[in-house]
Order: structure tokens, then sequence, then C-alpha cells
């Protein structure tokens, strides 16, 4: 079995090795909603990506699987590194926008208010994900919001709590 999410990041020493980069640990074990396949999530920011390849390349790639490549994302230059340790894999992603104007964040934060706001919720998004979807369209099906889920998701971010709770209610 493998250990707790939050104890591979200790191990890592993941977040003070990513201080300079406004670090934000996202995704579904946060969020108590993780499968076996789940990894670990780490958005951070930096304005030069060429920094940063560097910079994670010379702490991380010893660790197993390592890789890194460069992408666009909300069109925005990204970085993403996957690399394994401790049966996790773990994946940071850096972009040269705030950490906490980044899409995962963002989602990740509607979540934590969606699952906080209905704790029935988790077992509905844990099982869609466990049937194979990814957690945005987890969240999206449960939810019955049409259209693009990821966009669909990020449409919630302005909704407040009590709009949240009567979407939760009629699920």
């Amino acid at each position: 079995m493998r250990i707790s999410y939050e104890k591979a990041i200790e191990n890592l020493d993941l977040l003070a090795n990513l201080c300079s980069f406004d670090p934000i640990v996202i995704g579904t074990p946060p969020l108590r909603i993780d499968v076996s396949n789940s990894d670990i999530d780490i958005a951070c920011y930096c304005d030069d990506l060429d920094r940063f390849a560097g910079f994670i390349t010379r702490q991380f790639e010893s660790q197993g699987g390592f890789q890194i490549r460069h992408g666009t994302f909300q069109n925005h230059e990204s970085i993403i590194v996957h690399f394994n340790a401790f049966e996790w894999d773990v994946e940071i992603f850096c972009q040269p926008i705030p950490t906490n104007k980044q899409w995962g964040v963002r989602h990740f934060r509607i979540e934590q208010r969606l699952l906080a706001l209905s704790p029935n919720l988790k077992s509905t998004v844990t099982e869609l994900k466990r049937s194979g979807l990814k957690t945005e369209p987890a969240f999206a099906k449960a939810l019955g919001l049409s259209g693009e889920p990821y966009g669909a998701i990020l449409g919630l971010e302005q909704t407040d709590d009590r709009e949240l709770l009567a979407l939760t209610a009629t699920q």
C-alpha cells in the first residue's frame, strides 16, 4: 500500500523545494476523492519557464520516470513535469501566470466549495472517477452540467454558496 500523498510530498520536500514558485497542491487526494490511479498535482508559477525547467530538472531528474515537456494550455506556455516516487505519480504544472489564476487551481477551489457544501457529492464523484472519468467531467456529470465540463466547472466560480447548494441538492 502506498503512503499518503501528504507523506510523499513531505518525503520529497516538494513544497520547500518549490517554495519560490508559489506551489499549490491540487487534484483529487486533497479533495479526498482520489482513486487508485490518482496522482499528486502541484501547480506552480514562474515568469521564466527556462529557469523553472532547469531548476526542476536539477531537483527531480533522479526520480523514476522523470519527464519534462513544454506545451500551451489556455493560451499560455506551460511546463509539465512527471515523475514517480513512493508509488505515486507526481505532476508539476507551471505557467507564467499567478498560480491562483491558473485553471487547475480555480477548478480545485470550486470543487472544494462544492464538496464542503454537499458532502454527499463525494461518493458520487468518486464512483464516476472509478468508472474512468477525469475529475472535472465527473463533477459536471454529477451536477448535471451541460457543455464542455472544464468550462462548465469554471462557470460556477462566481456562483454564491446558496446557488451551489441548490445545484447539488438536485442531484
